[in-house]
């Protein structure tokens, strides 16, 4: 007679719930680097003329493991065999817990501004250039003092100290509603008329920024 071995029901249970502990929480598929392809329908980044080399100017929206993170506002240049940048950039955090549905809050409203693109900087002394601009005048910069900013900085452009935990930032002044679907974030901004539905792309490794 041959003779079979059971488990019970609740061992076979009390099993893979074992099988199961240990295993790292995965992190929140928002996190990463992203860039805007689109804006209300136009394709992005875009192209403008400027100093007669077109500015390449676009969007991207950097979160972090903590879920802060920032957006940026950028415009890049070439001249003279060399690449000059822009950018400006505002502190965001991402509310996931409606996820793959996320609230990014941002601070400052770059948008709140006809011209939000800051303009490349590149130099018109009539010599070729090294990458080092000279105005010829006494160089008084003695660096970062510490203090500081003042009521009238551009807050944008201050950038925080780093810290390990999600900082505590102030009220939003933008709001991003976006839906997640695999490496496609699809958001619209709360209360606009203009830049208000924006598509953005994963960032990967590989790809050329």
């Amino acid at each position: 007679m041959e003779q079979r071995s059971k488990i019970p029901g609740l061992a076979l249970l009390a099993l893979s719930f074992t099988q199961c502990t240990g295993r790292e929480q995965a992190p929140d598929p928002i996190i990463g680097d992203w860039r805007a392809i689109q804006v209300d329908g136009e394709k992005h980044p875009k192209s403008e003329t400027g100093y007669g080399e077109p500015i390449l100017r676009g969007e991207q929206l950097r979160i972090r493991d903590d879920l802060a993170g920032e957006l940026a506002l950028y415009a890049t240049q070439d001249y003279d065999g060399l690449e000059y940048n822009a950018e400006r950039v505002a502190e965001l955090v991402v509310d996931a817990s409606e996820a793959p549905k996320y609230r990014i809050e941002v601070v400052h409203d770059l948008f709140e501004n006809d011209e939000p693109y800051d303009e490349p900087v590149v130099p018109d002394t009539g010599y070729a250039d090294t990458g080092y601009a000279d105005s010829g005048a006494e160089d008084t910069d003695t660096g970062d003092t510490g203090a500081l900013a003042g009521e009238d900085d551009d807050l944008a452009e201050v950038r925080p100290l780093k810290l390990p935990s999600a900082p505590e930032l102030a009220p939003a002044e933008v709001v991003f509603d976006c839906t997640l679907e695999r490496d496609t974030l699809t958001c619209d901004r709360e209360g606009a008329d203009e830049l208000k539905h924006w598509v953005f792309t994963r960032i990967r490794a590989e790809d050329e920024v």
